[in-house]
């Protein structure tokens, strides 16, 4: 059923995988944290346009995954993590949260207090998310793994990236770990390429979903949710960057 509030449950999630870009705000959090690295001079104009391209290749469902995290490690491995960190909770507080979805902090607060355990599952670099795991409650924040040497992020970690049938990997990973079913889980997404993990929960919540996910979602009797964006949010300019002062 299609409606604006956020679903409700009885009884609690035994988890609530959550995927972030178009899923709590309708931007892409690595754009936005590209932007800034752009504005402080720290990665060049093709990479921001390069992060702008794979968005919209994630949007149709057609992003190599694999290809965009060897182009954005080979771009920001001379930025000290710590830097990249604090560079992320300042993304985080000016771009990020003042463009959440109305309705999401208040509903996965609910759930967290039912005893619902959160874990974002984002093809989002785990650092560039991890300040809106911190700020909703998450239990963990799943990802692709990297290497990180001497302040450096220097590599992907072993397993498959976290896209498409990946997230599924890392979320049922981190179930099996911690005793939990995913018959009784929750998932919340919404793009084409997390049908694999829409697909093994219980319980499946898409949002704004278009085309395909949403045919799938009417077949499946998924919650199809359509939240209003963030009261005086605004799109992230997609023209020429300007500089950060």
């Amino acid at each position: 059923m299609s409606k604006s509030a956020w679903p409700t449950f009885d009884p609690a999630p035994s988890a609530a995988f959550i995927d972030v870009d178009g899923t709590l705000l309708a931007e892409t959090t690595t754009f936005l944290f590209a932007r800034i690295l752009y504005r402080r001079g720290l990665i060049r104009r093709s990479f921001l346009l390069r992060a702008l391209y794979h968005g919209l290749q994630h949007r149709l469902g057609r992003l190599d995954y694999g290809r965009l995290i060897a182009y954005g490690l080979q771009n920001i491995a001379r930025i000290p993590v710590v830097d990249l960190e604090r560079i992320a909770y300042e993304n985080f507080a000016e771009h990020v949260k003042p463009r959440l979805y109305q309705g999401v902090v208040d509903h996965f607060n609910g759930l967290r207090k039912l005893g619902t355990p959160l874990l974002l599952v984002s093809s989002s670099p785990g650092l560039v998310i991890e300040p809106l795991s911190v700020y909703l409650g998450c239990t963990a924040t799943l990802t692709t793994p990297v290497i990180i040497e001497r302040n450096r992020l220097v590599g992907i970690g072993s397993g498959p990236p976290c896209y498409g049938e990946g997230k599924l990997y890392w979320a049922q990973r981190w179930a099996d770990e911690h005793g939990i079913s995913m018959e009784t889980a929750v998932a919340y997404a919404d793009n084409w390429s997390d049908r694999a993990l829409l697909e093994r929960v219980g319980r499946a919540v898409v949002v704004r979903p278009k085309g395909r996910l949403l045919r799938l979602a009417r077949e499946r009797g998924w919650d199809v949710v359509r939240p209003a964006s963030a009261e005086g949010s605004r799109p992230a300019r997609r023209g020429r960057p300007k500089p950060d002062h």
